[in-house]
């Protein structure tokens, strides 16, 4: 009996560490993609154009079966499901460095893209299927420690490699970690049969829609900065398709007998509000995912491993502490409280972002930093368990579909929506700042002659460069206060997550949020 448990244990551990291996990289290969997207255009000699429609397909592609892993791994298992994407994932992670082809980069990374997508939509399940309930929670909390993790730690090794051991490991840091997840889970899922009645039951329209659905809508989302939106046939034609294929799935789904993701699995008060707050979760953590990084490079002129390097012990630590911080607020004073802490957390942050000026670089942005990493492990914890301890359990499977929808579409929307408002704002801002920096403004004369002094052209010469200099900084302050403008955007975002969470109801017990459950 005693070397049963132990085996069981063991096994656990396995199943656990490989989920947390998974979990984080899939987050840390989009994370590390796209902050070295500048070196892998130089290392693979690609234009603008060409590295940010790279940029697209390594990533859309995710959606495509992502929200499907959950319901394959319910048929399948999780070993039949899994080993596979593993060894073509590691496989063209190591080739794709050798390529030079823009159309082979492209095919390689979409199809990549899919095995990512396999792989963070399959966490979630084998944690439920595999451990026991007592360690769900630690779970799904290493499973939201993914985000922060990658935020950070993704900034410093997307711009370290390139600088040191080369932009080959951009792609070859997952091709040494996916084969040791499956390892993990090849010894650590248990055995399962195929489960013939479910995949009698499918609903493989249902599944291939939303995917293909989703997908369409990532590629608009993805190049519809860059192509200045409904400004561009393409995005149109692809919102047009996108909202075409959704209607189609919501009849399909009202139409077929055993829907695979019915939306009435949304209409439960509280299910819903959880997804309004991951929502506005998604907006109030753009303070630590996009706005200070990208402050910090166009304002601050630092590179990526420079923005990313602090003391690796003293930010193990801190992740650690987030981490079981929130497990303890959803253990002790439950969902709703903890989730007013997080966007408390957030609101904080994002007050302090507003205070932004030129001179800020990382020191000033350490507090920010700490207060999103806090909310953000305490508020998605938080709002994931409201989600799952709210839904019935025959459904868990459409409710994992749509918190795979949500965490992918959400997040690039809300990215690519914090882009475009921040190139908006910083072009208004400096009209405006413009208008008052002319000839005519007091002191103009004394200005130019203290920003060229001492460096020897002639007095034409001097005037140029002087006005190149005013230029420069017009664009710096206008830079900030666009800045300025993206972190009230968040506050916005924090304060509106406190008034959904006061409109939940109390959730049910749940093996979640409750150390035991008979």
């Amino acid at each position: 009996m005693a070397d049963s448990r132990s085996q069981t244990f063991l096994r656990q551990g396995f199943v656990a560490v490989g989920v947390i291996m998974a979990s984080i990289l899939t987050a840390f290969d989009v994370r590390t993609a796209s902050i070295g997207l500048p070196d892998l255009r130089g290392a693979f000699g690609l234009s603008f154009d060409e590295g940010s429609w790279l940029g697209t397909f390594a990533t859309a592609p995710q959606i495509l079966i992502a929200p499907s892993v959950a319901w394959l791994i319910a048929v399948f298992g999780v070993k039949r499901v899994m080993l596979g994407p593993i060894v073509i994932y590691t496989a063209m992670s190591i080739l794709i460095p050798f390529c030079q082809a823009f159309e082979v980069l492209a095919a390689l990374h979409a199809a990549r893209a899919v095995m990512l997508g396999i792989f963070v939509g399959a966490t979630l399940m084998t944690a439920f299927r595999n451990l026991d309930r007592t360690y769900w929670i630690f779970a799904l909390a290493f499973y939201v420690l993914r985000i922060p993790f990658a935020q950070n730690l993704g900034l410093y090794t997307a711009g370290s490699y390139p600088q040191s051991v080369g932009w080959q490991w951009l792609y070859w840091q997952g091709a040494i970690v996916a084969p040791l997840v499956g390892v993990l889970f090849w010894y650590g899922a248990k055995p399962t049969e195929i489960d013939w009645q479910l995949l009698k039951r499918a609903d493989w329209g249902g599944m291939a829609l939303l995917g293909t659905t989703l997908t369409i809508l990532y590629f608009a989302l993805d190049q519809g900065n860059r192509l200045d939106w409904f400004r561009s046939g393409f995005v149109v034609s692809m919102l047009i398709t996108a909202a075409f294929l959704a209607y189609v799935f919501l009849w399909h789904e009202s139409a077929v007998k055993e829907p695979w993701a019915h939306l009435s699995i949304l209409f439960s008060r509280n299910i819903a509000l959880g997804f309004a707050a991951i929502a506005c979760f998604m907006i109030a953590s753009l303070g630590s995912s996009l706005l200070e990084p990208n402050f910090l490079v166009s304002v601050a002129h630092l590179r990526p491993e420079q923005i990313g390097d602090f003391s690796g012990p003293h930010a193990i630590l801190l992740l650690a502490c987030a981490t079981m911080t929130a497990v303890l607020l959803v253990r002790t004073v439950k969902q709703r409280l903890t989730l007013m802490i997080g966007f408390t957390c957030f609101a904080l942050s994002a007050w302090l972002g507003t205070q932004l000026t030129n001179l800020w670089s990382l020191p000033e942005f350490r507090l920010i930093v700490v207060l999103q990493i806090f909310g953000e492990e305490i508020t998605f914890l938080a709002a994931v368990a409201t989600l799952f301890s709210n839904v019935n359990p025959a459904r868990a499977i459409a409710l994992t579909a749509y918190v795979q929808v949500v965490r992918l579409m959400c997040s690039e929307t809300v990215g690519t929506m914090m882009a475009t408002w921040i190139r908006q704002r910083e072009q208004l801002h400096s009209y405006l700042i413009g208008l008052h920096v002319d000839g005519g403004t007091p002191g103009w004369s004394s200005t130019l002659t203290a920003l060229v002094s001492g460096n020897g052209a002639s007095q034409a010469g001097a005037a140029s460069h002087g006005m190149g200099a005013v230029a420069s900084i017009v664009q710096r302050e206008a830079n900030v206060l666009a800045y300025i403008d993206g972190f009230w955007i968040t506050f916005l975002a924090a304060i509106a997550g406190l008034f959904v969470v006061a409109l939940m109801s109390r959730s049910p017990a749940h093996p979640l949020t409750h150390h035991a459950v008979n």
